[in-house]
């Protein structure tokens, strides 16, 4: 079920990523130079930064125990999963995914 679900939604959170970025940037410097700046979008570009910010967490999260419960042929490979997936963070966890996380998991006996 997460396969399919991480499918579509691992492209809309890059993409909604991207355009929160872009969005952000051009408010700020759209900003720049005025005397009394317009703060009217800032609460939304806040509310979507804290979204942005808690859905990656949440992802991986979800991939640090996705890679800690997974059996893997070399104990030194889950180390090595995990240390990428925590120093990169979010760009780490999707790396995993589409390299590991797309199999299902088996379980330990």
């Amino acid at each position: 079920m997460a396969a399919k679900v991480f499918r579509y939604l691992i492209p809309v959170y890059i993409i909604w990523f991207i355009l929160h970025m872009i969005f952000f940037f051009s408010f700020v410097f759209s900003q720049i130079g005025r005397e009394i700046p317009d703060f009217s979008l800032l609460g939304l570009l806040f509310l979507s930064h804290f979204l942005v910010i808690i859905c990656g967490a949440a992802f991986t999260v979800y991939m640090v125990i996705d890679c800690a419960l997974r059996k893997f042929d070399d104990e030194s490979q889950k180390v090595v999963w995990i240390i990428v997936i925590v120093i990169l963070n979010m760009l780490g966890a999707i790396i995993y995914y589409y390299v590991h996380g797309k199999n299902p998991r088996k379980s330990r006996k």
